[in-house]
């Protein structure tokens, strides 16, 4: 039996003229394989099992189990686990400063109620946002708790604002 190799790859969907094709790509760094960017110059390509393909979300990080391809040009996802990350919630009020940011994985969802930027004082949008995020481990209690800090930081932001 060949060799599996286990990494962590995003895939996305349409190669070419193959539109429904789902793949990825790795890269060997330090004599193991890693998921790497469609831009890095040394990779090989990854496609999905198809008994596993209808699972596959494009653009999101799973733990993945392959084998190399028979003509040794890329690898054959055979298992695919969708890596879930812990939501932690962090809120700053201090000398004019009223944030909550939400971080997971690579992520961070900011809301700031004194931001220019309307996405980022929108408390509603950004619970939206996070409550459909696949890769947050226990969204909806993340989101509550987000929703709860968020309220409290944009009444003491209103309050400051009273004073001035």
């Amino acid at each position: 039996m060949a060799q599996r190799i286990k990494t962590n790859i995003k895939f996305h969907k349409g190669l070419d003229k193959a539109a429904d094709k789902i793949y990825g790509f790795v890269t060997k760094s330090n004599k193991s394989w890693r998921g790497c960017n469609v831009t890095d110059e040394k990779k090989k390509i990854v496609f999905v099992d198809p008994a596993i393909e209808p699972n596959i979300i494009p653009n999101m990080l799973y733990k993945c189990s392959l084998v190399p391809m028979r003509n040794d040009q890329g690898f054959i996802a055979k298992s695919a686990t969708l890596i879930q990350f812990p939501g932690t919630i962090s809120t700053v009020c201090r000398k004019n400063v009223f944030v909550v940011s939400v971080k997971f994985g690579n992520k961070v969802f900011i809301y700031d109620p004194a931001s220019k930027d309307r996405r980022k004082r929108d408390i509603k949008s950004i619970a939206d946002a996070l409550r459909v995020r696949m890769d947050l481990l226990d969204a909806q209690t993340v989101t509550e708790d987000f929703v709860n800090n968020a309220c409290m930081i944009k009444r003491l932001y209103e309050q400051s604002q009273s004073h001035v």
